[in-house]
């Protein structure tokens, strides 16, 4: 019954789109009064796919004048058209910022593309409205606050979960990634993958990043892996077609093989151009029309071929343009001043009303005349509802997910996904929630009684392991963890503070001699002092620092003994099993970690211990604390997984802290007294897509009793 609904639905809208130019009632074209407005559209036009781009717009466009067509004025789009892969995006971004009859932007294909263009549009003075197809969560989240930026997808976040799920529907037990974590593409899957494949309970055999390796390298490791299923989401097609050689090869020795999910890189028109043969056999997920729209039947019926990826989502960006302008026109009539095309669409997707139209010219116009009426009507596209989140209106909620194969050279669509369905998680831009149950259990009664003597002195020592201008996330938290510890009683001469000291100054940066980790807070740069630059330095010199050994070349230590509580934060980047020092990968090592902390605890360095680490895959270091008494280490993320950037500064264009560390630092400066199993409870909801991780909690003491008080007053 369901299939034979779908038939009926797909049959029926496809007589409403050929028979939409032969409704009456329409009135003379010589009474509208057309209002034009341009659309720079800035997409891939190579390979075919600007016929695409062209022919679906173009098709918006008509629609639309006839949709007006009942109006007494009616909105006109033209388009200016560029190639997003030939263009000086910064240049093209900068010129079109400046063109008021340029009333909106349809563009960023690929996410480090949308990336150029949103770091020109969402500045504070410019604030151009800009729809992208781009899906990665760091464009989403880093540009939402500009209140212009329409993503018309979900986030890759979402992707990553779709295809893990269905991984997990054909049975995995075990599934792999294969991405270029440097790449913003492929960053979302590198930062979001082992989380979402823990949280349902599918084992993780391996990343195969590509960023700082080869793709032909990383697929053959992936390949020999032993992996049930592998994620893949190459950059491109060339990468597509090497991880596919890879695992040909691999069969072709009879040897087992991963089943190969791709992400939406490998559905779409220039694919199967560019792939030939060795397309055949793709498998994976794409977001697309909604089948009920009808807009595939229509679109394959009328051209002869499928749809590309995006289109129907580039359709729905043109539709709002023209609904946002026309009600801009209602606005200006009725209350005489000028409504921002941005808070007219924010109007537009909050409507919710009972009248729900449907994608044929006649539910166009029915919507128009809503409009008109001053009702709210339900807006709807031909990709779904056209629902954004609420808090900030930038990324899309609801997505529909083709499951795709490629058969004899075509897509053959072998289901959907909803992405509200009751068998995933949701996602929002405000927030990521998941299960409870992947929380640590903390005990509220250790097996062993300790007992320490009477505090004496407290200690710290804050590195901000990393440089530049795009890292000043790292030294801002630790200049505000710094002047936290001030804040708290802590002597200067009791802070060791590393940090690279590149960003106050640097030329990138307008407000000379400021730092920040909130938009327009206090300068956290004020009245510090910092100890060692990370250049001067090297991994090995943290253990004698933490262990007060005082030399020549190195001064300024911690000279704690059996009585002193130690304070160690760590802000930095991270690779499994290693934190980074600078550009060194082989910074501070898993290995170095336990030599140190067995030094500190061989030579009576403290009273009790406590490492905060920040940096991805901090799980995997600082384990090393396992065994030693007194040591208690919390980590932003587990052994598999990146942590979180948080507070992107549009004008800036950089994140100005870390999830993690700001909400360590909101709690320890709502409640200086927040028991430590309290602070892992704060920090494991609220620190978005990574898990808190504690260690060594059953040689510290009771987690229910023991508080941050003696670590700061």
């Amino acid at each position: 019954m369901g299939w034979n609904k779908s038939i009926f639905v797909w049959v029926m809208s496809l007589v409403l789109c050929v028979s939409c130019n032969k409704e009456q009632g329409i009135l003379p074209e010589d009474t509208m009064q057309w209002e034009t407005r341009k659309v720079a559209v800035v997409l891939p036009m190579q390979n075919g796919l600007d016929k695409h781009w062209r022919r679906t717009l173009n098709q918006c466009a008509e629609d639309l004048k006839q949709a007006f067509a009942m109006q007494q004025r009616g909105i006109a789009l033209e388009y200016e058209w560029y190639d997003e892969d030939s263009e000086d995006l910064e240049q093209l971004a900068d010129e079109l910022s400046k063109r008021k009859e340029v009333v909106g932007v349809i563009g960023g294909y690929h996410s480090d593309n949308a990336k150029k263009l949103a770091s020109r549009f969402c500045r504070s003075q410019v604030k151009k409205t800009f729809f992208t197809l781009a899906t990665t969560e760091e464009l989403v989240r880093g540009f939402s606050s500009a209140g212009c930026l329409w993503a018309m997808t979900e986030t890759d976040i979402a992707q990553c979960e779709v295809l893990l799920a269905k991984a997990y529907a054909y049975g995995a037990k075990s599934v792999g990634l294969i991405a270029d974590g440097s790449s913003l593409y492929g960053k979302t899957f590198v930062d979001w993958f082992a989380f979402q494949a823990k949280e349902m309970g599918m084992e993780v055999t391996g990343i195969y990043d590509y960023a700082h390796s080869s793709v032909d390298k990383e697929a053959a490791k992936a390949a020999a892996s032993g992996t049930n299923f592998l994620i893949c989401a190459p950059n491109d097609i060339e990468g597509i077609r090497k991880i596919q050689e890879a695992m040909h090869r691999q069969a072709a020795g009879g040897l087992p093989i991963p089943r190969c999910l791709y992400s939406d890189i490998a559905y779409g028109a220039d694919v199967v151009k560019l792939l030939g043969a060795s397309a055949n056999g793709l498998e994976g997920v794409c977001v697309g029309a909604d089948p009920e729209s009808g807009f595939d039947v229509c679109y394959e019926t009328t051209y002869g071929e499928q749809a590309t990826n995006g289109e129907a989502q580039v359709y729905d960006a043109a539709m709002m343009v023209g609904y946002g302008c026309y009600l801009q026109l209602l606005h200006e009539h009725l209350y005489d001043k000028q409504l921002a095309l941005d808070e007219a669409l924010k109007i537009l997707v909050d409507g919710r009303g009972d009248y729900q139209h449907t994608w044929s010219t006649k539910g166009m116009s029915d919507f128009i005349t809503e409009l008109t009426q001053g009702k709210t009507p339900d807006l709807r596209g031909v990709s779904g509802t056209l629902d954004f989140d609420k808090k900030v209106y930038t990324n899309i909620l609801n997505s529909i997910y083709h499951h795709y194969m490629v058969y004899d050279g075509q897509y053959i669509i072998l289901d959907y996904n909803a992405s509200n369905s009751s068998e995933r998680t949701s996602e929002t831009l405000a927030g990521w929630n998941w299960k409870n149950d992947r929380m640590q259990e903390l005990e509220e009664c250790t097996s062993t009684d300790y007992t320490y003597p009477a505090l004496h002195e407290r200690w710290a020592l804050l590195v901000a392991s990393s440089s530049g201008w795009n890292n000043y996330r790292h030294q801002a938290d630790v200049y505000y963890m710094y002047q936290l510890l001030r804040g708290y009683g802590y002597e200067d001469d009791h802070i060791v503070l590393i940090a690279e000291d590149d960003i106050a100054y640097n030329k990138n940066n307008p407000n000379q001699g400021m730092v920040n980790i909130h938009l327009g807070g206090s300068n956290v740069y004020e009245d510090l002092t910092i100890d060692y630059h990370p250049s001067e330095l090297v991994p090995e010199d943290v253990k004698s620092i933490l262990c007060g050994e005082e030399s020549e070349r190195l001064p300024h230590v911690i000279s704690a003994d059996e009585d002193d509580n130690v304070f160690f934060f760590w802000s930095g980047h991270g690779i499994p099993e290693h934190l980074m020092w600078l550009n060194n990968r082989r910074g501070l090592s898993r290995e170095l970690a336990q030599e140190i902390f067995a030094s500190m605890h061989e030579k009576k360095c403290y009273r009790k211990l406590l490492c905060l680490i920040e940096t991805c895959y901090s799980g995997s270091v600082f384990d090393a604390v396992e065994g030693l008494p007194g040591i208690l280490a919390i980590t932003a993320a587990n052994a598999n997984e990146t942590s979180k950037a948080d507070v992107y500064n549009c004008d800036l264009e950089v994140w100005m802290s870390n999830r993690f560390t700001l909400t360590f630092q909101d709690c320890i400066v709502k409640n200086p007294s927040i028991t430590m199993r309290e602070l892992y409870y704060r920090l494991f909801n609220n620190t978005v897509g990574s898990h808190v991780t504690v260690f060594n909690e059953e040689n510290y003491g009771n987690m229910y009793t023991n508080t941050m008080r003696e670590f700061l007053e």
